[in-house]
């Protein structure tokens, strides 16, 4: 049988962890000139590199444009789409012999605020809708 003691277990996770971290200050503290500057200069690289107000690289550059171009592009199709689906379809008008042609013609003639209506925003709103 197989007994394991979890505090066994925490006791040895925290010896290993001291001795790592005792290692790790031994080496800090040993570290070359050389490569303490080294790693100065590449910090100050790295931190300047994403400072506002230094050039960007072409990608990231173009990033946002394009990503806002996709979405609308997107978003046009999509609206295209739903509009096709709720476009209902235009009953054509048929002409049953001259005479109703000619009274529909004269109820045009009669009424000219019909063309006074055609005209105005209200025509333009309904057409849109």
């Amino acid at each position: 049988m197989n007994t394991h003691d979890p505090n066994q277990h925490s006791e040895d996770q925290r010896t290993f962890d001291e001795a790592l971290r005792q290692r790790h200050g031994d080496a800090v503290a040993h570290i070359s000139a050389r490569t303490q500057a080294q790693l100065q200069q590449r910090r100050r690289a790295a931190l300047s590199a994403s400072a506002p107000g230094m050039p960007r690289t072409t990608m990231r550059r173009f990033a946002w444009p394009v990503a806002t171009s996709f979405a609308a592009i997107l978003a046009l199709a999509v609206g295209m789409q739903l509009r096709q689906d709720s476009v209902a379809p235009v009953p054509v008008a048929t002409v049953a012999d001259d005479d109703d042609l000619g009274a529909s013609f004269a109820a045009l003639d009669e009424n000219p605020d019909l063309y006074l209506w055609l005209a105005s925003n209200d025509a333009v709103a309904f057409a849109s809708e």
